[in-house]
């Protein structure tokens, strides 16, 4: 039985997200690192990036996808505004004010195997790793404080990014976000 109609093009949206997925995560970092170095360490000596065609927009791909954790990750990178980074875990919090990056990179944990999404400062001495396929939530919250929650299936935290510039500018910005993708995005 072969779908049709508004099956067969969901069945083709799926299939163009999982291409896009493989090319973004798998190929284009290791044809990257071949080409510009010829060594697995390219991304160490790569350039920090502004914008990359790693992701896609958050606004979703020209196909209708919905937004990803990289993508709006992405976008707060590209706002080049400072931000508290709260990371609770067993038994520690971290906290640190920083940019995202201005370094960002895609890469796989030889670990885990997950995807990690790397925020670095240009010597990398701070490095700000994100599992996105653990994040199945992220919440907006602008009120006093302007923050971004990213939590996993069961509800916990994974970390918070509270925007620390308290310029109109920066709250103007943070709270077009919220217009854009609502005060919740599942993901």
């Amino acid at each position: 039985h072969q779908p049709s109609g508004e099956g067969q093009v969901k069945v083709i949206k799926v299939l163009k997200r999982q291409a896009l997925h493989i090319m973004r995560y798998l190929l284009l970092p290791v044809v990257g690192a071949i080409a510009t170095h010829h060594s697995v360490h390219a991304f160490q000596a790569a350039p920090p990036r502004r914008r990359s065609p790693l992701f896609a927009s958050s606004d979703g791909d020209a196909d209708g996808a919905a937004p990803t954790a990289e993508s709006i990750l992405d976008e707060l990178h590209r706002s080049e505004l400072t931000f508290r980074i709260v990371v609770i875990g067993n038994g520690a919090i971290l906290e640190t004010t920083s940019k995202l990056g201005p370094v960002c990179k895609s890469s796989v944990s030889p670990k885990s195997g997950e995807r990690l999404l790397t925020f670095a400062n240009e010597d990398q001495s701070f490095e700000f790793h994100v599992k996105v396929e653990q994040v199945s939530k992220i919440a907006f919250v602008a009120n006093q404080r302007h923050v971004a929650r990213f939590l996993g299936d069961d509800g916990a935290p994974i970390c918070s990014l509270i925007l620390a510039d308290s310029s109109n500018g920066a709250e103007e910005w943070f709270d077009a976000l919220v217009e854009k993708h609502g005060g919740e995005v599942q993901l």
